[in-house]
């Protein structure tokens, strides 16, 4: 028997992460690095194995990451990748949709290749950046 302990909440974070290139090559490079991450995630998924000292990074996931030259990623970055999430790209816009609360994995990635970031609830805003009438206002704690 094996008995899951963890945290969560039932709410989702429902977050749109966009990355504006200066050029398409460059959203294409973080889009198609993305497929290789998700596609590696899912080969090497952790399963809590981080938590055991041995298995913090394989070898053959750090080898990955060397060769994707993205050095500054560690194990939960990549896993996240695992994890339900969307990528488009429309020219040098490269959108990503998740409802996890983790996204420093899809962050380097985005920034590795030059995007400027934008990071937004859609709890609160529209795919416009424009608030929404009904979004209640969490910042002081609750709605008025």
């Amino acid at each position: 028997m094996r008995i899951w302990n963890g945290y969560g909440s039932e709410h989702s974070m429902d977050l749109v992460l966009i990355g504006r290139f200066q050029t398409v090559t460059g959203a294409k490079a973080a889009e198609e690095r993305m497929e290789a991450l998700q596609a590696l995630a899912e080969d090497k998924w952790s399963d809590d194995d981080w938590r055991s000292p041995d298995e913090r990074m394989p070898r053959e996931l750090g080898q990955a990451l060397a060769e994707m030259k993205l050095y500054d990623m560690g194990r939960y970055d990549v896993d996240v990748f695992a994890l339900d999430h969307s990528v488009t790209r429309t020219a040098e816009t490269v959108r990503i949709w998740t409802d996890e609360s983790d996204v420093q994995g899809f962050l380097k990635v985005l920034l590795h290749y030059g995007a400027r970031v934008e990071v937004f609830s859609r709890h609160e805003w529209d795919e416009d950046a424009i608030a929404r009438p009904d979004a209640s206002n969490r910042s002081d704690g609750g709605s008025d």
